[in-house]
């Protein structure tokens, strides 16, 4: 649970705000992000949202934006990436809750045989597995911003969206889930 609770904590940190990182109902990175009913919503304050859906269709401000064969590639992989955030979030929190059940069966383990030395020893040896997880994470969010940087290029309707993700949500959310 602590390795769950640093990767929240991890890829939610950027200077000056609180970002959130929830699943299915959600938003990631300032709420910039979201991810409802099989489209992938983008806010940005003072601009208008943009959607992307799986096809790679783009709508800004609920109007259709024309993108060519290679833009809608790579909308494509956004949204992809950003389901893949959504899907590596839920395994996680699965392994987290799994490691929390083994931490309590451990402790009393190692009450009742006396033998407390054990505990941490084999609550860490389990905890590599949700930290596996919360890595994979982290590669889905530099996913999406090797895609966000391509699409600024690519598509300047898109520009305005491509600091969502920044530098910095990406090394913190790997020294975060490392701890």
């Amino acid at each position: 649970m602590l390795a769950m609770t640093a990767l929240i904590a991890g890829c939610g940190k950027e200077s000056g705000n609180t970002n959130v990182l929830s699943f299915r109902s959600g938003s990631l990175v300032n709420g910039g992000i979201t991810l409802r009913n099989d489209e992938v919503t983008l806010h940005v304050q003072s601009t208008p949202d943009a959607v992307i859906n799986a096809a790679g269709d783009l709508s800004i401000d609920q109007r259709s934006t024309a993108v060519n064969a290679a833009q809608r590639a790579l909308l494509q992989d956004y949204y992809r990436n950003v389901v893949a955030v959504n899907e590596d979030g839920i395994v996680t929190g699965k392994a987290g809750a799994a490691i929390a059940g083994q931490a309590i069966k451990s402790v009393v383990k190692g009450i009742a045989s006396g033998n407390t030395d054990s505990i941490d020893k084999d609550i860490n040896a389990k905890s590599q597995k949700v930290t596996q997880e919360a890595l994979k994470i982290c590669q889905d969010l530099t996913n999406i911003k090797t895609t966000q940087d391509s699409l600024a290029v690519q598509l300047a309707a898109f520009k305005p969206y491509a600091g969502i993700i920044k530098a910095d949500n990406l090394t913190d959310c790997t020294s975060g889930s490392k701890n």
